[in-house]
């Protein structure tokens, strides 16, 4: 299919090649087995999700959408807002507009409301840095990637599987990953950490933190290559988007040390800009229906569409001075695949 897209793209723009952009907008959303999804699709759309091997994904969120109607630990979860994402999300995937749609919704808005237009930005935009021969990239421009980011690590709650864990990541503007592309292994990203955009309760006017999650190894890696570059690559990654948007940065907390020296290093910072702090956090309602993850609550996935407030979580945090921003590594938008 993707062979006919490709020779699509070649056909003078007639009659004959618009009666064929239809043909193959219909063909693929009878094989996601929705065929009324091509209504709104447009043929750009279906030939990006061709390009990122979406078809599966697509596929197995519709067949698999019943499955999604309880939490991993068989908590209810209302079957028509689980039906309405999932069919929006189809949507914005087929007519092109899904990493628009992410951040410009009004719900994933409000997430990121109180950030300035350049904050704004800077989170929307998919960086990428370099270390050494590593690349750690915020997916890349369209973000399709994120359909299949939860399956770096080896088996893993995603499309096919609790596919309702993968919501939160596909459907929230605060919500991103960071991969790493090892030369190594030249396949696909083969590490994955999530990142996301969260508010301190308690503080007036709101304060944003980046928190940034464990870095998982793609199980087809094994232990054939040496992974331990790839965590001062990610803490540098992230802590430079942090500096650049005047932000904290929020991480584990035995990884203080680590990040004190990457800022140290790299960041024209000191060692005692990473201190330990025990913050609630701002969880502003999901656009995914749910909120997932191991590290905020001990949950795994729970029903979020109401504003939350976290327990106390004892982290490390790096508040950047107001000249980091001028010493970080000046990563760039990057057309990683």
């Amino acid at each position: 299919m993707q062979a006919l897209v490709t020779a699509l793209a070649t056909l003078p723009a007639a009659e004959p090649r618009q009666q064929a952009e239809v043909l193959l907008i219909r063909a693929f959303c009878e094989e996601i087995g929705d065929p009324t999804l091509a209504a709104n699709a447009t043929f750009e759309g279906v030939a990006a999700a061709l390009h990122a091997e979406l078809l599966l994904p697509m596929r197995a969120f519709h067949e698999g959408i019943r499955s999604m109607h309880t939490t991993f630990n068989g908590t209810p979860i209302p079957p028509k807002l689980i039906n309405a994402a999932v069919r929006t999300l189809l949507e914005v995937t087929l007519n092109g507009t899904y990493s628009e749609w992410r951040y410009t919704n009004p719900v994933g808005a409000a997430q990121l409301a109180g950030l300035s237009a350049a904050q704004i930005a800077k989170w929307r935009e998919p960086t990428a840095t370099t270390y050494g021969p590593l690349t750690v990239h915020e997916d890349a421009p369209g973000e399709l990637g994120l359909w299949w980011a939860t399956k770096i690590g080896g088996p893993s709650h995603g499309f096919d599987f609790e596919g309702q864990c993968l919501l939160p990541l596909l459907c929230n503007a605060r919500h991103k990953v960071i991969l790493v592309s090892d030369p190594a292994y030249p396949y696909h990203p083969c590490g994955r950490a999530h990142f996301r955009l969260l508010w301190v309760h308690g503080t007036e006017p709101p304060r944003p933190i980046l928190w940034l999650e464990t870095i998982n190894v793609d199980f087809a890696l094994g232990h054939r290559q040496d992974t331990r570059a790839w965590t001062p690559a990610v803490l540098l990654h992230a802590a430079s988007k942090a500096a650049a948007m005047g932000v904290g940065l929020s991480v584990e907390s035995h990884l203080a040390r680590e990040l004190g020296a990457v800022v140290s290093e790299h960041l024209g910072g000191a060692i005692t800009e990473v201190t330990q702090v025990s913050d609630r956090l701002v969880l502003r309602p999901s656009n995914g229906v749910l909120e997932a993850s191991d590290y905020l609550t001990d949950e795994h996935d729970w029903v979020q569409v109401d504003e939350q407030v976290t327990a106390p979580l004892r982290r490390a945090m790096y508040a950047p001075t107001a000249g980091a921003a001028h010493a970080a590594a000046r990563p760039t938008a990057c057309g990683v695949g």
